[in-house]
């Protein structure tokens, strides 16, 4: 971990840093089209006119040795003298080509990746790399080498959304975090479909037969702003406002009737992998829930969602298996649910790509059965619209930092300003203070 001093002087060089090392660092640079010789994929659908983002973080530093596994060349020999009861045997992955096998325990990642429909990010990291879950997630949240300011997401916020309006544009269904605050506008929170509704169905606080006098009183206490009100008064009058209108807004768009997704979800009774029906799955409740959020035509364009226990300190060998497993087979639901979903503006599909990512990786060398916490780590992007293949280099195991921890090769805040740049149709350099180059999977 760097020390204080270190990561200050870090900071002094941040902004030329980040640039200039986006894709230098250890390791060769792989072939972004590369699926494993499999057929070319089919040529990535032109971009929607209404694009939609979903961002699903997993908390607790996902390890990349793991998920992208080195099977041949270099990287290979290192990998298993580091991790010589952990290591996954290459019979366990599958081969993508570049020397990568992709664990098969990230579920049907691999047909997405033959697909041509995943682009990978081996190594993405930060100049400045902190061991700290809480430093490294604000640095991630912030886009930013310097802990402080609001989120990118609400820095996006402050600038694309209507002012007064798009009350329903952002929406988080995990918690309201550091990346979705902006400076006058934040996402709003809504974790399912039954918990953003006026008091009356809020069953916590009893029945109401008639919510509508408590909903008109409600309103009217927002008319009384004025040229007379003070300005903190006048803030809490808008975004009381805002308040109002996203609940009116989601509860007439979302309905009291529940969809019914077009395949079963891990945790469905009928879901093909028994291992995984039955259950209550964090990340898969909130995928379709998304869903029918994109299903019942909700004017929102970014979504962010959250799934825990990646910080595998002790176990990994029985936990992480558990986690890629339930996380890939969530995503692969979500993907598949999409191509059945017609909107107003086109087919869900064509308009969602999905942003993955954590704060760090782990540590190279195992420790007692797990890993401590690493540095650089893995992004992905999926979507029918993403060039599939590796858009960054895989970090030179044979090169470590001082603490054997990965050298990043990527910095994050590019993937940013790819989405930001090519799908969002934003100036990344307005939302992240400086240019970053894009990736090219967009």
């Amino acid at each position: 971990m760097s020390n204080r001093r270190e990561f200050l002087q870090t900071l002094a060089a941040g902004g030329a840093v980040a640039s200039g090392l986006a894709c230098g660092g250890g390791g060769t640079k792989q072939n972004a089209t590369d699926n494993g010789g499999g057929p070319p994929p089919p040529p990535p659908p032109s971009a929607p006119t209404s694009p939609i983002l979903v961002i699903v973080t997993a908390e607790g530093g996902m390890d990349l040795l793991d998920t992208l596994v080195p099977i041949n060349g270099a990287n290979a020999g290192a990998y298993q003298s580091h991790r010589p009861s952990l290591k996954v045997n290459p019979a366990d992955t599958t081969d993508i080509g570049s020397n990568l096998g992709l664990n098969k325990a990230f579920a049907g990642m691999a047909a997405l990746h033959q697909q041509g429909r995943v682009a990978w990010l081996p190594g993405i990291g930060m100049p400045n790399p902190t061991l700290s879950h809480f430093l490294a997630a604000d640095l991630w949240s912030q886009g930013s080498a310097i802990p402080g300011g609001n989120g990118w997401l609400g820095r996006y916020a402050d600038l694309a959304f209507q002012k007064g309006g798009d009350p329903l544009r952002g929406i988080s269904t995990d918690g309201l975090p550091l990346a979705v605050q902006g400076a006058d506008r934040n996402f709003v929170n809504i974790s399912s479909p039954d918990t953003y509704r006026f008091p009356a169905t809020r069953s916590e606080w009893g029945s109401v037969e008639d919510p509508s006098p408590l909903r008109l009183g409600f309103s009217d206490g927002f008319s009384l702003s004025g040229a007379s009100a003070s300005s903190g008064l006048k803030a809490a009058l808008d975004s009381g406002h805002l308040y109002d209108q996203a609940q009116s807004l989601f509860s007439s768009l979302l309905g009291t009737s529940r969809r019914t997704p077009s395949v079963p979800y891990p945790g469905d009774a009928n879901y093909p992998d028994a291992t995984l029906r039955n259950d209550y799955f964090h990340l898969s409740s909130q995928l379709k829930f998304i869903a029918e959020m994109i299903a019942k035509d909700l004017p929102s364009q970014v979504f962010v969602t959250a799934t825990g226990g990646f910080d595998t300190h002790s176990n990994h060998a029985r936990d992480f298996p558990l986690l890629l497993n339930e996380m890939g087979a969530s995503l692969n639901a979500f993907y598949a649910d999409l191509a059945s979903i017609s909107t107003s503006k086109g087919n869900a599909q064509d308009r969602v790509v999905i942003m993955g990512w954590s704060e760090f990786g782990r540590r190279v060398r195992e420790n007692n059965g797990g890993l401590d916490h690493g540095t650089a780590g893995l992004g992905y992007v999926i979507g029918k619209a993403v060039k599939g293949g590796l858009y960054s280099n895989y970090p030179d195991l044979g090169n470590l930092d001082d603490n054997g921890n990965l050298k990043f090769t990527t910095d994050f805040r590019s993937l940013y300003a790819t989405l930001l740049d090519r799908w969002m149709g934003v100036s990344s350099r307005t939302v992240l203070g400086a240019s970053y180059p894009n990736l090219g999977f967009l």
